[in-house]
């Protein structure tokens, strides 16, 4: 064999190995999605929040997303690993400053938060709305048309139904920056009816659609 041509041909082969190996390294570096249960105020949280939402989003767009919920304290933790943050509860709270800037930063520099009160509870969404207010005094929350993207990502929702059925839930958008970075459902979304165990809302109202939502949410934070 003519030493120029062993030569082309060996550099070829270290070119073509190397890009292999790149494409290689690409593919086991790329994370499984994972969703935040956020913990705050002392440890605070959603007494009840059903995954299924993560199954039905795993399946319908085949994407690689953890079936379970990683419950993060909000006041030590870097959020930015998580696309999609669970913001929810049922009982009175204040946040710490440093849990403010966390929650705060962490919408302002692409995040997204479904933020939404157990069964509806006018406690929880009484401290939310407080807190909002003094994160963000000029942000306002829109309601989210039934003809906004997020509703049609992956299930076609036509309208939202309340649990109690006596009126129809609305969603509530917030953009930071000219992108929606909260939805905030003052009627439940945690979808008790899927969470198993002793998880009941007992009285309380929550969207019946809760699970088809959440899927649709998420679909929504990973393409846009």
């Amino acid at each position: 064999m003519h030493r120029p041509f062993f030569l082309i041909l060996c550099l070829a082969c270290m070119f073509f190995g190397q890009f292999i190996f790149i494409i290689e390294a690409q593919a086991q570096s790329v994370k499984q999605i994972e969703v935040a249960l956020l913990t705050y105020n002392r440890g605070k949280t959603a007494a009840c929040f059903a995954t299924k939402f993560l199954d039905l989003a795993a399946r319908k767009a085949k994407i690689d997303v953890s079936r379970s919920l990683h419950k993060i304290p909000l006041e030590k933790s870097d959020l930015t690993n998580y696309p999609l943050v669970i913001f929810a509860g049922d009982l009175r709270f204040k946040l710490s400053d440093k849990e403010m800037v966390n929650l705060k930063n962490y919408m302002q520099k692409g995040g997204f938060v479904i933020a939404t009160a157990g069964c509806s509870n006018e406690i929880w969404n009484a401290s939310f709305k407080k807190m909002m207010k003094k994160m963000l005094p000029n942000a306002k929350f829109e309601p989210l048309a039934m003809g906004h993207p997020v509703f049609h990502t992956l299930y076609d929702l036509k309208q939202l139904n309340s649990t109690k059925g006596k009126k129809t839930p609305i969603l509530y958008g917030l953009k930071l920056n000219g992108r929606l970075a909260v939805i905030y459902s003052p009627v439940g979304v945690n979808d008790t009816a899927h969470a198993g165990g002793d998880c009941c809302c007992c009285g309380g109202e929550e969207i019946l659609q809760s699970h088809l939502v959440n899927a649709n949410i998420l679909a929504y934070v990973l393409t846009h």
